[in-house]
């Protein structure tokens, strides 16, 4: 994919976001909006994926010898997340059961898709796929994700009840599922035949292109109940940008305050609004944020 790079019944927003409450390291006022930076301690890269309704973050960091692990971000506490045996880790999403979905490498250098739910790992492999990644799992354990077969082309899948499925937008080269929220709505980006990356939603069974206006490549990576989507678009320089996108279709950009210009991405938004991704500092180091709505929320 060009410039747009590369894991009981819960009470939706009654929960506080305690966690990030807790480590607000350098919050900053924008409009109606507030940043607070999340970073894993001692890493040099902290990557926040995954946000659910309770405020529970997940995602990845690097060590200093570059070694890729997990983390969950819970009450303000950090834990590591790494797959047994596994030589690289990264969570993606987590659902308000506390179920994790995301991609690790085995020792033998293939990449795999995991869930973790109550301590135990469970492998997923796509059938025939020599690359497999699992993005998101809903609240009914639904999973989504792409993978990879020998020609290459990536392919987006669904597991439910009933199966495996393969997901491809009609004419494209590429399809990739970020997340898929308990109401079945299903987001992600696809490359089209003019090799420009760009988002989609799919509602039963009927895909709807949504892409940033003006000459760049658009992700879609999270939705939430209300309908309200997030991720990123980029430009030709590899500068990329925060994006939400109201119910009613109404786009904001952001920027990380104080982030190197053209370096912010968004990947998830629980139902408080909060949105989750990274940016990179003055000294080029990538760090995680949390978006923090005020009075004012992306509504429209």
């Amino acid at each position: 994919m060009n410039n747009i790079g590369t894991d009981s019944e819960p009470r939706r927003g009654r929960q506080l976001l305690v966690g990030l409450a807790i480590i607000l390291l350098a919050a900053a006022t924008a409009g109606a909006q507030s940043y607070s930076s999340i970073d894993v301690p001692g890493a040099i890269d902290t990557s926040p994926f995954g946000i659910n309704d309770r405020g529970d973050v997940v995602g990845r960091w690097d060590d200093a010898d570059f070694n890729t692990h997990g983390f969950l971000l819970r009450h303000g506490s950090f834990t590591t997340i790494d797959v047994p045996g596994a030589v690289f880790t990264a969570p993606r999403f987590i659902n308000n059961l506390g179920h994790v979905a995301g991609r690790y490498v085995d020792a033998d250098g293939v990449p795999r898709g995991f869930v973790l739910k109550n301590g135990k790992f469970t492998t997923i492999d796509a059938p025939g796929a020599v690359d497999t990644r699992a993005r998101s799992i809903d609240d009914f354990g639904r999973i989504t994700g792409n993978y990879t077969r020998d020609d290459g082309i990536e392919h987006g899948f669904l597991i439910d009840h009933s199966g495996f499925h393969t997901i491809d937008v009609p004419g494209s080269s590429s399809t990739d599922v970020w997340q898929i929220n308990d109401l079945g709505l299903m987001v992600g980006d696809f490359t089209g035949w003019d090799g420009l990356v760009h988002g989609y939603t799919l509602k039963n069974g009927r895909f709807t292109q949504v892409d940033y206006p003006g000459p760049y490549e658009t992700s879609i990576r999270g939705i939430d109940l209300l309908g309200r989507l997030t991720g990123l678009y980029a430009s030709d320089d590899g500068s990329s940008f925060g994006l939400i996108v109201g119910p009613r279709g109404a786009m904001t950009s952001f920027e990380v305050p104080g982030s190197t210009p053209g370096s912010t991405a968004a990947f998830a938004i629980n139902a408080l609004g909060i949105v989750v991704g990274t940016w990179t500092d003055a000294d080029g180091a990538g760090r995680g944020f949390a978006r923090v709505p005020s009075h004012q929320r992306d509504d429209d």
